[in-house]
């Protein structure tokens, strides 16, 4: 059907094919062109699908393990420990991969620290008392 007042035909559009934009303006028409991963753009805007430099993918581990376990150790050094460990996702949202990876090792050293210096105090109490009781029951023993 033509249109009598001149210009573009009337009635129903044409569909257009998925992909392309209609005559004119725009992008060239036809299929827009895939681009192999990371690729830049050809109109010029960034892929924000390319791979950053740095970036690994996954967080690290956090180690929070470490800080919820030298809790029952050795409070004092689990509180470090458990701050370096819940900032670990938030610095690597924010881009800071090499923060986040140091965090991660941080909050891992601060648990050791912490279980191992519990372990050694509780192990020394416990020592203390067994000394203790064997020189009491020793006296005991030898006052019969």
């Amino acid at each position: 059907m033509t249109n009598p007042y001149g210009g573009p035909p009337s009635g129903p559009n044409p569909q257009q094919p998925y992909g392309q934009q209609p005559g004119g303006y725009g992008p060239p028409s036809g299929p827009m062109p895939q681009q192999p991963y990371g690729q830049p753009d050809p109109y010029g805007q960034a892929n924000p699908y390319a791979p950053q430099p740095g970036m690994g993918g996954a967080p690290p581990n956090n180690n929070i393990g470490w800080g919820i376990g030298s809790i029952f150790l050795c409070w004092p050094f689990a509180i470090p420990s458990l701050i370096k460990a819940t900032s670990v996702q938030n610095l690597w949202a924010q881009g800071q991969y090499a923060q986040a990876q140091a965090a991660a090792d941080d909050a891992k050293k601060w648990g050791k620290i912490g279980i191992i210096a519990g372990a050694a105090w509780w192990v020394l109490i416990i020592l203390i008392y067994v000394i203790f009781f064997v020189i009491v029951a020793a006296s005991v023993s030898s006052s019969y």
